[in-house]
């Protein structure tokens, strides 16, 4: 590096500048404009992405104006271009890409699936060009689909001086180049990248232009300020002269922009990390186009926070009260929070809100909360889906017996849906008696009103063959005439009995008494698995082949293929019992399986009572179990007999109401009517579905209905409502939900409001306030409107009371005499191993924990806990405690944790001598030295830990304690069950979860949304897809259950007191029942029991049971275990191929790479140490550009950094603080809440150092320290056998931890090893191809086969008598392992089995017998063969000459 470029490097503020293999081959002012410096910059190899970032942040800070090329003395190769791609589209897109990059033909090819991806993808392909051609790589790039990649021939390789002497030509061609052609060649060709070409500085005294439009702004924008809502927040970092430097987001409706903000004077660290996604900013900045994908960018200047837009008001003096709302609960629907309505609300002054999400109840927790906050009473409810189990399968029954009865099967053409409004076109029947069809009738019908274009596109009648046919007046005769007394049948019965009854009524005749059968009810009932029962199907299904899609729709042609159908329906159902009477079939009920297709109707239940939430809870529970479906559904019988603590509202246009006023007629609708306690309208608006779906014809035609609906419920007495059907909080988040209405939701159904044309526009749903809400309904008059928009929606409101669903107040099992067991074990135990009378700082530990755990009647969760583990201990399994519940020394004598949490201390098992260890430097009383007692001379026992309490209960002692217990994976499903035979199968559950929409599938939505409406999403701004995406995430999209997670509920309670239940993520395989609400909602009601499984206790009983170890005799300070975790040296071996720092590689906590680098920074001496490690790699923000840094930084030690949470505690005890005080500090830093002002002022006056504050201001989530002491003692345990038995080690490793198999690599030794773990890695750094989650785990799996052969240990070839069928077997005479069977790819572990079970009754004598007495199969057989292991069995049981050795 030539003396111009160490100083041009030092002037833009880069350290460690050696990194940099950069020298100028040519630099120069422009002769045309001497204030321009042009530059040459050559480097010695291609670029690496993180360096190439750094290196163009630092030109940012160049005061002139410039221009740079880069030419290179080892050419880039398509490998180093594709290697820069990963974290080049990171940047770009903000998440990681999943596409696959080849060379081909010594080009980037980028490899796509199909046609559609290639065109989705095009963006990244053109920006990853523009980005080459900056870097000046001289690379083509092509697109290939997959399949027509084809083997290209083998190109003869040039020499290395080849190469060299072509690189070097070039580089005398570049330098050559005139300094005035490097624009042309750059500029012209980068325009892009301008933004290199000058400084920012100088445009500081240029003046702002403001944007009220975002979209406005372009690169040429120059120096621009605009307000907007923040999204995309990346983790903040730091880049050189350690400045922090943030990327993100701003957007509002009128567009996005991606933004960048560093540290300067006018810009702190500290205003950078209170940018937060959501939050409004007004920005000042320079608009250029970003140096990586050419997108603009805001190069941010300054900035301040400001208040989001103020919310919109709502001026009427009496306000309206909205009684249909949908959060974000409501599947890929909702798209606001509860908490974001009731603040709204409240602002409004509206007194109470209804929350009614569809199927489900789980916004009620954050419901009740923002309640309490803001006093806007919650009126709780849901939008359930009813079915009606009642179908018509037979009206106005009669005792005729079916088989010999008469039948007019009849058909009615008309001009819409509406009885009412609509007329009869055609009438088409058959009459069928004696066996035969004895005559029809086809009638064309004047409707006296036009017919729409679309009727007449389907049924194909005219308006002009009708015009000279005959009234229904003057046809009703002959109709009535054809049917005489005989039976009616049609599909769809109620629908045309109904339309034909209606023009009766008009006509001033009765309506038809004759016995009806409706072959659509019955359609459900014969063929419940169908997913529809349109004629077509019917006929499908009963075999019937002459129904013809294009002659259907007429009258007379679907009557005679009714009739045909019917006959064959008739003969299914008189096949057994020929004397069925059609008041037989009128006697069916519908059974569960018709469920799962019948179309609900929606109906809104809003909980009156206390008893009405828990009638509510179990319909919600019935639906999501018994009767689910596509939907949750329930059946109306349900309904009805649970309805007395509810309010029923009629809902929206899917309900029953909204569908019979604009289908049949009066008398009906206000049948319909007297089932609801009021009835729902809603703004014209909201209807528009139908006018998109040609449904209904006009919003005047809606307006028309909405007043039918009025006017019946009034003859009723019935109140009508006016409702909103709220989907979102304000007008401008309607493209949010039009996002969802284009995707399709979980399952691939579409949204129910989608509609495949592109002009369709989805109905405005926001929250609207009590004028728009009038101005809706003026139509009806300002009184009607008044009273419907505000009387009536308050007196629904005033009939509810005032509820909160969820309780605060545990309901623990009831264990009869639990306290009495817990006080009488633990203070014998205490006393078993402390002496008796106990000293006096465990009989005060004690006595404290069991008054705060019996006082608040927590003892029965450690008696159960304790249960569960003798339980397991009793089978052989190891079970090992996780969370904070080491912190109590109570639950350690009673053997639930085996974490002692009492100070550092000596303790003798025989005479019970005790010494506790004042030594500062001492934190864990596992690295206390070897003692032997003064008294006795028996060698002490050293533990304690050092943990408070009150970490696990609280100061008071009154936190819900939380057990979790980590049992052997093998396990897990039996501690499940066996909480069955503790509680009772119906009072346990597993803990529900809520599963959301994540940033990148919301931003897969956005693209498919634009997608549906004509527009290319690669012509769309990257970042205001970002923008719209950012406002998709976390709507509900399934549910799931915790992995470890068992609720309780005591006998003698309901769970409908607390939720309602459902399957896992509508699994209706599981065999546990989930909860409803989110495990979190009820941790302050129910017990929670966590029993997780963890492969650390497996492992651990493996290894134990292979060298009959007990495992707790194994020392935790044996130095040369405690070394692993610094050093290798304790392995002894051979060779060190990886370069390992340390020994820990394949121990739990410390073998990933993240835990490798902890240690090799931390460098622990000790278990305390290591348990500070575990502590900063399970926290969050604890040690990344925190404790981390201070440890490179020589700022203190792995001692003194902030590890666990307990740390905090009692560090801030020892300094002097009170411990009310140092206890609030520790919980506020653990849960990410900062420091309060008035904290931080204490902590100064007691001379904590200021590094000490902002590591606790950078926490976001901080470990408990029991927890991390049970994971360390897991881990040291595992180093202990890796040290002494390292055979059983790597035995259960691979039998235990490894996921996947490299068999043939893994027999050839440790040349092959490595040769297939080198080709794994240059997989992976260059994405020559996309790596499988399979290979991943065979990278894994190599590291450990690597050091394994280092050790002077080697695999063996599959034994077929000594191999096990999933365990690796110890050879110790050979310094080996014995594969099992599964190793093999294809052979399975049943298969496995299957040989070991085998060759229990006899050794195997061919092939043919092997293949005859298992389960392998012909291609196992032949990787045996192929691998040696059958070399002494013949192919058939047919033995030839020769196998006997004879010579002929």
């Amino acid at each position: 590096m030539n003396a111009k470029m160490i100083r041009f490097l030092n002037s833009i503020g880069l350290k460690d500048i050696d990194r940099y293999d950069l020298d100028f081959e040519a630099v120069a002012r422009r002769k045309t404009d001497r204030n321009i410096c042009d530059m040459i910059i050559i480097k010695e190899k291609p670029w690496d992405f993180s360096l190439l970032e750094e290196f163009l942040d630092a030109l940012s800070s160049i005061q002139y104006q410039y221009t740079i090329r880069f030419n290179y003395v080892k050419k880039p190769t398509v490998n180093d271009a594709i290697a820069l791609f990963d974290e080049w589209h990171r940047y770009h897109n903000r998440f990681p890409s999943d596409l696959i990059l080849e060379e081909i033909d010594n080009k980037i090819a980028f490899v796509f699936n199909n046609d559609q991806e290639k065109v989705d993808n095009e963006p990244v392909v053109k920006d990853f060009k523009d980005f080459l051609s900056f870097l000046h790589y001289e690379i083509d790039i092509k697109e290939v689909i997959k399949d027509d990649i084809e083997e290209s021939p083998v190109e003869e390789e040039k020499t290395e001086e080849e190469i060299m002497h072509e690189y070097e030509q070039e580089a005398l061609e570049n330098a050559k180049e005139s300094i005035e052609n490097m624009k042309a060649n750059y500029i012209s060709k980068n325009k892009k990248f301008n933004s290199y070409n000058s400084s920012n500085d100088w445009r500081d005294n240029l003046p702002y232009t403001f944007y009220d439009n975002i979209n406005s702004i372009n690169s040429g924008s120059g120096n621009v300020e605009f307000i907007g809502e923040v999204f995309g927040v990346d983790d903040p970092k730091v880049g050189r002269n350690n400045k922090t430097f943030l990327n993100f987001g701003i957007g509002n409706i009128t567009g996005a922009v991606n933004v960048k903000v560093m540290e300067s004077d006018k810009i702190s660290k500290e205003d950078i990390h209170k940018i937060k996604n959501h939050s409004f900013i007004h920005v000042k900045g320079y608009a250029e186009s970003d140096r990586f994908n050419g997108q603009l960018i805001i190069q941010i200047k300054h900035f301040e926070f400001v208040d989001p837009p103020a919310p919109r008001d709502d001026n009427e003096e009496q306000k309206r009260v909205e009684l249909h709302l949908h959060t974000k609960m409501s599947v890929m629907d909702g798209l606001s929070t509860i908490t974001d309505y009731c603040t709204l609300a409240k602002h409004m002054g509206h007194k109470a809100i209804a929350v009614t999400d569809h199927g489900v109840i789980q916004a009620f927790p954050e419901a009740q909360s923002i309640s309490e906050k803001t006093g806007v009473k919650i009126l709780y409810g849901s939008e359930l889906y009813m079915v009606n189990d009642d179908l018509p399968f037979a009206p106005n029954p009669c005792d005729r017996e079916l088989h010999n009865a008469s039948y007019v099967v009849f058909d009615l053409e008309t001009t819409g849906l509406s009885s009412r409004y609509d007329g009869i076109t055609e009438f088409g029947a058959v009459k069928f008696e004696g066996g035969q069809v004895v005559k029809s009738l086809d009638i064309m019908i004047n409707p006296e009103k036009p017919i729409p274009e679309a009727i007449q596109i389907k049924t194909k009648i005219t308006n002009e063959m009708v015009k000279n046919a005959p009234t229904i007046k003057e046809a009703m005769p002959k109709i009535l005439d054809f049917f005489g007394d005989s039976i009616l049948v049609s599909h769809n019965i109620t629908f045309d009995v109904g339309f034909l009854n209606e023009k009766l009524r008009v006509l001033g005749q009765e309506p038809l008494k004759n016995p009806q059968i409706d072959t659509l009810s019955l359609s459900r009932f014969m063929f419940p698995e169908s997913r529809n029962h349109r004629l077509g199907s019917l006929s499908r299904n009963l075999g019937i082949t002459t129904y013809n899609d294009d002659d259907a729709h007429r009258a007379d042609y679907d009557a005679k293929i009714l009739n045909d159908v019917w006959l064959a329906m008739l003969h299914k159902l008189t096949e057994n019992n020929l004397h069925l009477k059609h008041s037989d079939l009128a006697a069916l009920k519908v059974n569960t399986l018709m469920y799962k297709h019948m179309r609900p109707a929606h109906v809104v239940a809003l909980a009156k009572n206390k008893q009405g939430l828990h009638d509510l809870y179990e319909l919600i529970s019935d639906s999501h179990t018994k009767y689910l479906a596509d939907v949750p559904k329930t059946p109306k019988s349900e309904l009805i007999s649970l309805r007395k603590n509810l309010l029923l509202g009629s809902a929206c246009f899917n309900g029953d109401v909204f569908d019979t006023a604009r289908t049949r007629s009066k008398d009906i609708l206000k049948r319909v009517i007297s089932f609801y306690d009021y009835i729902e309208v809603q703004p014209p608006e909201n209807y528009l579905y139908l006018i998109n779906t040609g449904g209904v014809d006009s919003f005047e035609t809606i307006k028309k209905y909405i007043k039918d609906i009025i006017e019946a419920a009034d003859e009723l007495g019935k109140m009508v409502v006016a409702t909103g059907d709220v989907h979102y909080l304000n007008p401008e988040d309607k493209i949010f939900r039009d996002v969802f209405i284009a995707a399709k939701g979980v399952g691939g159904r579409p949204h129910p409001l989608f509609v495949n044309n592109v002009k369709a526009e989805a109905p405005n749903q926001h929250y609207r306030n009590t004028k728009e809400m009038l101005d809706a309904f003026e139509f009806l008059g300002k009184e009607k409107a008044f009273e419907i928009v505000v009387t009536n929606t308050n007196k629904i409101a005033d009939m509810i009371d005032s509820m909160k669903p969820i309780q605060k107040e545990l309901h623990p099992p009831v264990i009869e005499d639990s306290p009495k067991i817990l006080k009488e074990v633990t203070e014998s135990r205490a006393k078993e191993l402390y002496g008796d009378p106990l000293p006096e700082l465990v009989r005060t530990r004690l006595e404290k924990e069991l008054d705060g755990i019996i006082g608040h009647g927590y003892s029965v969760t450690y008696y159960i806990a304790r249960r569960i583990v003798q339980e397991a201990n009793s089978k052989g399994f190891i079970v090992g405690s996780r969370g904070s519940v080491g912190s109590s020394f109570a639950a350690h004598m009673f053997g639930i944790t085996e974490v002692n949490p009492l100070p550092p201390h000596y303790r003798c098992p025989k005479c019970k001598h005790l010494e506790f260890v004042n030594d500062p430097d001492i934190l864990s009383g596992y690295d206390l030295p070897d003692k032997k007692c003064p008294i006795c001379g028996e060698k002490m026992i050293q533990d304690g830990q050092n943990i408070p309490f009150e970490t696990f209960l609280g100061f008071k002692g009154d936190k819900i304690p939380d057990i979790d217990l980590n049992f052997p994976s093998d396990y897990q499903s039996k501690a499940f069950d066996y909480t069955k035979v503790v509680f009772g199968e119906h009072n346990v559950f597993r803990a529900g979860t809520i599963e959301t929409v994540a940033d990148k599938t919301a931003f897969g939505y956005v693209r498919g949304y634009f997608e549906r409406h004509g527009k290319n999403p690669n012509e769309i701004p990257q970042a205001y897809i970002g923008y719209l995406a950012s406002h998709c995430v976390d709507v509900k999209r399934t549910t799931g259950q915790h992995p470890g997670g068992i609720m309780v509920l005591p006998k003698g309670l309901s769970i409908y007191d607390f939720t309602p239940i459902q399957y896992p993520a509508d699994d209706k395989t599981s065999t546990w029942f989930t909860t409803h609400l989110d495990y979190t909602a009820l941790h302050d009601a129910l017990l929670k029991l966590d029993l997780l499984g963890h492969v650390d206790p497996l492992a651990l009983r493996l290894m134990s049971d292979m060298t009959h170890i007990d495992i707790k005799k194994i020392p935790l300070n044996d130095k040369k275990v405690i070394s692993l975790f610094s050093t290798d040296k304790a392995l002894n071996r051979k060779s060190n191929y990886l370069k390992v720092k340390t020994g820990a590689v394949g121990t739990p906590e410390f073998g990933t790479e993240t835990g490798q680098d902890i240690l090799i920074d931390a460098k622990p001496k000790s278990f305390a140490d290591l348990v500070i490690i575990a502590g900063l790699a399970h926290g969050t923000d604890v040690w990344a550009h925190n404790a981390q840094d201070l440890i490179r930084n020589g700022t203190c030690t792995v001692r003194e950094v902030i590890g666990c949470r307990d740390d905090i505690m009692t560090y801030l005890i020892k300094k002097g603080l009170p411990s009310d005080i140092a206890f609030k500090i520790m919980e506020d830093v653990r849960k990410g809440r900062k420091l309060k002002p008035e904290y931080e002022e204490i902590m100064r006056q007691h001379n904590l150092p200021q590094w000490y504050l902002d590591s606790c201001n950078k926490i976001q989530y901080m470990f408990p320290k029991a927890h991390a002491v049970a994971y360390v003692t897991m881990a040291v345990r595992v180093g202990y056998f890796k040290i002494y038995y390292p055979l059983e080690f790597y035995a259960v490793w691979f039998s235990a931890r490894c996921k996947a198999y490299d068999f043939n690599a893994m027999l050839g030794g440790l040349d092959t090893i490595i040769q297939r773990y080198e080709e794994i890695k240059r997989k992976k750094a260059n994405r020559t191809e996309k790596i499988s989650p399979k290979e991943k785990d065979i990278f894994n799996m190599l590291k450990i086969a690597i050091e394994m052969h280092e050790r002077g240990f080697k695999f063996e070839n599959i034994d077929l008598y000594k191999s096990e069928a999933t365990t690796f077997v110890v050879d110790h005479e050979n310094k080996s392992l014995i594969p099992p069977f599964i190793v093999l790819d294809g052979l399975g572990e049943n298969a496995a089995i299957s040989v070991v079970e085998a060759r229990k009754d006899g050794k195997f004598k061919t092939k043919e017998d092997l293949l005859r007495r298992t389960k392998l199969n012909s291609t196992n057989v032949d990787d045996l063969t192929k691998l040696g292991v059958l070399k002494n069995l013949g192919d058939t049981d047919q033995m030839s000459l020769f196998e006997f050795g004879l010579d002929l």
